[in-house]
């Protein structure tokens, strides 16, 4: 059901192989997933949505979660990597990678919102 997520097994270039990513962005999804405090390989979406919450990504992931109440990385690793292909053709200056081992939530964070 998916590869091992440990830190000790990770293997960030599988993941990297023709997934149009770099390996520090696919670590940076290793981080975020690793933050939503996974519990014998899965996350519960429901902390994922939470996260979404305000996004306006928010409708867009809850089509793709559908009704499923937890993911596995490779689900999870997925979903990001899809939205964060679209979000790198759509803003093309923007650096994924930069600083998201520091905060894992600006991953979810709308490039040109900022809050005051």
């Amino acid at each position: 059901m998916g590869n091992s997520t440990s830190q000790n097994d990770f293997n960030a270039q599988h993941y990297q192989q023709n997934s149009g990513l770099s390996i520090k962005e696919v670590e940076g999804i290793k981080n975020v997933f690793d933050s939503l405090d996974p519990k014998d390989g899965l996350i519960q979406t429901g902390t994922l949505r939470k996260l979404y919450r305000d996004s306006y990504d928010a409708p867009q992931l809850n089509n793709k979660i559908g009704d499923r109440e937890t993911l596995t990385f490779d689900q999870f690793f997925e979903l990001m990597k899809t939205d964060m292909l679209e979000k790198k053709k759509q803003f093309p200056g923007v650096d994924f990678d930069d600083g998201i081992n520091e905060n894992v939530q600006c991953f979810f964070c709308h490039p040109q919102r900022q809050q005051s």
